[in-house]
């Protein structure tokens, strides 16, 4: 086996039980039993969709902060441009700028044509657009929704991106911690727009998938997959780890 097809094995195997989940919220309603838990069916309002911290904290600045993260790391791969000390590292630093730039983009881009509602827009939730299964067509002249998939939990999945930097770089540390903080941040991200009645569930479980197969892509395209086949250290600095990236690229 090849290391491009062992790369590509290895990261494709979550594929198969995701979509599994994503038909079976599909085809019950599991997300709109979800949905319901955070909605007032006496006012017809979903009650946290107005909340001032909510908004600030959950939304606001919990993207905010990724996109800052993100410029600095745009920042420095910019700057290894000129900079001795930072030119061996300027292919991670632009595999992790265009990951955490096109990831988003791509939800955005799938957002803007769909024509699904938000929830809090739904007829279910007090609304006037019918629940559209992903695959149905909407009425002649019914307004598209755009909410599908999940735009603002894709701030917090694009930094899966930290997952295949590890990877790349043979740092479990790193690799874990890009992984598990990835998802993490996302299904936070994700779920403070479900309980505000702007997404489903499954909204937010299909702009993981659709961030984690375009950050894999882009590594394959701007890393390689070379490294893949390396021993992974049991430990190690992340400064050491740098520098035998910037050896091996």
């Amino acid at each position: 086996m090849t290391a491009r097809s062992a790369f590509l094995l290895r990261h494709l195997a979550p594929v198969l039980p995701a979509v599994a989940v994503l038909l079976l919220l599909e085809t019950t309603a599991l997300d709109s039993t979800i949905s319901a838990w955070f909605f007032d069916p006496v006012a017809l309002v979903f009650p946290l969709r107005n909340s001032h911290a909510l908004e600030i904290f959950g939304h606001q600045w919990a993207k905010r902060a990724v996109v800052v993260t993100g410029c600095f790391i745009l920042a420095l791969c910019l700057l290894s441009c000129v900079l001795p000390e930072l030119r061996p590292h300027r292919r991670l630093l632009l595999f992790l700028s265009l990951a955490m730039t096109l990831a988003p983009l791509a939800v955005a881009v799938l957002k803007a044509t769909s024509a699904r509602h938000c929830p809090w827009n739904l007829q279910e939730f007090g609304g006037f657009a019918p629940h559209l299964s992903l695959f149905a067509i909407p009425q002649h002249g019914s307004p598209p929704g755009h909410c599908f998939p999940g735009g603002h939990a894709s701030a917090g999945y694009c930094l899966l991106a930290f997952y295949f930097a590890g990877y790349a770089l043979g740092n479990r540390r790193l690799a874990a911690a890009g992984l598990w903080g990835g998802l993490t941040a996302g299904t936070a991200f994700g779920m403070a727009r479900v309980a505000q009645g702007a997404h489903f569930l499954s909204h937010n479980l299909w702009s993981a998938l659709v961030c984690w197969l375009v950050i894999m892509g882009i590594y394959v395209l701007v890393i390689g997959t070379r490294q893949d086949v390396r021993p992974i250290p049991a430990a190690g600095s992340f400064g050491a780890d740098f520098r035998k990236a910037g050896r091996t690229a």
